[in-house]
């Protein structure tokens, strides 16, 4: 068995091997340029370790699909955090041809072993990872895999379309007024379409209002699906809605509803709006986000409902003057006993019902939930981490105590983050590793504290004088090859430790 140094080993009993296939959703971020594909990931655990391979793996380009092959990573350790089972590691991986008879070519023999991050959670049966792959000294590009649903919104950056209605169109995972129900959906008009002014990629949705006989309709644009029941534009009949309940389809066989199966601390997008005649006492468009258990409801509400986990809501967008700007805007959770299944984004030219005027846009791109994992505080056996800054990664302290994983002390904002804690005796030293992740596995920040220790030196014999330098991957693999770009944890034997970029 290949022989894994690792500073956050945890306790696992030995079963026979285990596979799961999963065949999931994969969005995979280029540059900033995102595009979405069904993917076959397999998991394999054996005798407490985890194999992971994506399979048939295929690059989205302006020529075309490309196909690049199977990328594997072995001999993972794992660690609990909750119900969650989380997987990180760093590693070179040689890309193997894939199998698909469709993909006439594949990179991998072209390709020489490549750097590949993995961030991931296994809970119940649901499935997150995020694999970065650097083919930046082979094609130049940084490549982003995101896999598993249930943390993110279908088609953020609004790449993809399909017909909705006549000739018109609507976003993937995205509907307005041209799927609508209700007794007055056939006159609820045109509200959305495909715009080349794009924040990024090739494409953003344009939602517009109109005027019929000065009654102003406000474009708008949700996850769930319009209901046009009423003339009066506030009568609550006039709403989106979601429920996961109903069977109906899109014109892309979608849904009309979004499932969520987290607890994200905001939501941000990039829109640029502006207002056909400028109405100084209704000035502003409006973007909302509502989490429910996935049961009926409505937005606006027409009840109190006891199914909501959380409102999102930033209904004071100003015109923007021809510039895209980022709006973000915070989740505030309810006391609701209900759990996140399902959540309703919904988008408007204007915060007030019927207002604004008749040629009102507001263009939106890039939509995405955030997942805090903001390191606010490190402690050890109850001490201060000497210096502590968010964006610093290494310290070195003193203590002459026996150090373990649970000694150490982390203070971490967000709603659902993740935290790994290791120690490493080495020499007259331990080697304490953390590493805080943000819920749907996108983002990581990693610390490294050297502590030194008596104790240490007690339990590892072997001096650190005149050892030579150590050097450590971020998952906390020692190694000896040191792959240029990347970044490592460099432990002189003085218990100095650095991050370097070599």
């Amino acid at each position: 068995m290949r022989k894994f140094y690792t500073l956050l080993v945890v306790a696992m009993t030995a079963i026979a091997a285990r596979a799961t296939d999963y065949k999931v959703p994969v969005t995979v971020i280029v540059n900033g340029v995102t595009s979405e594909q069904t993917g076959d990931f397999t998991v394999v655990e054996n005798d407490g370790l985890y194999d992971i391979t994506l399979k048939n793996f295929i690059l989205q380009s302006e020529d075309g699909p490309m196909g690049v092959g199977n990328v594997e990573l072995k001999g993972i350790v794992p660690y609990k955090d909750g119900d969650a089972t989380l997987l990180v590691a760093t590693d070179e991986v040689k890309i193997t041809d894939g199998d698909d008879p469709n993909v006439p070519v594949w990179m991998a023999g072209m390709l020489p072993p490549v750097p590949v991050e993995l961030r991931g959670k296994i809970v119940g049966d649901q499935l997150r990872c995020y694999l970065d792959i650097n083919l930046m000294e082979s094609l130049g590009q940084m490549i982003q895999v995101a896999i598993g649903s249930g943390y993110q919104l279908p088609n953020p950056s609004f790449e993809a379309w399909h017909a909705s209605a006549e000739e018109y169109v609507e976003p993937n995972g995205w509907h307005s007024f041209e799927s609508a129900t209700g007794d007055l959906a056939l006159a609820a008009g045109h509200h959305v379409e495909k715009s080349k002014d794009a924040h990024s990629g090739a494409a953003s949705a344009r939602i517009f209002s109109s005027s019929i006989f000065g009654i102003i309709a406000n474009g708008t644009m949700t996850t769930g699906r319009m209901n046009a029941g009423a003339m009066s534009a506030i009568d609550p009949a006039n709403n989106a809605y979601l429920d996961m309940s109903k069977t109906d389809v899109d014109g892309n066989g979608d849904p009309f509803y979004v499932p969520l199966c987290s607890r994200p601390d905001s939501v941000a997008l990039w829109v640029k709006f502006k207002q056909g005649t400028p109405n100084s006492e209704h000035p502003y468009a409006t973007v909302s986000a509502v989490i429910t258990d996935g049961t009926y409801y409505q937005d606006p509400e027409d009840k109190d409902y006891t199914n909501v986990v959380a409102k999102a809501k930033d209904n004071k967008i100003a015109a923007t003057d021809g510039k895209w700007v980022r709006i973000s805007a915070p989740f505030d959770y309810t006391k609701n006993a209900v759990d996140p299944k399902a959540v309703l984004v919904t988008v408007s030219t204007n915060a007030d019902p019927g207002q604004g005027s008749g040629e009102d846009e507001v263009l939106v791109d890039d939509i995405a939930f955030i997942y805090n994992a903001n390191v606010t505080s490190l402690k050890i056996k109850g001490q201060d981490v000497p210096g502590f800054s968010p964006d610093k990664m290494t310290y070195e302290m003193e203590l002459n105590e026996v150090i373990k994983a649970e000694d150490i002390e982390v203070t971490v904002e967000g709603k659902c983050p993740h935290v790994v804690k290791g120690v490493q005796a080495m020499g007259d030293y331990y080697l304490c590793a953390v590493y805080a992740i943000g819920g749907d596995m996108s983002t990581v920040s990693a610390y490294a504290i050297s502590v030194k220790s008596s104790a240490a030196g007690i339990r590892n014999l072997q001096s650190a004088t005149n050892q030579p330098a150590a050097y450590f991957t971020l998952d906390g693999r020692q190694t000896k090859t040191l792959v240029p770009g990347r970044i490592y944890i460099r432990r002189q034997a003085d218990g100095t430790v650095t991050k370097i970029r070599p």
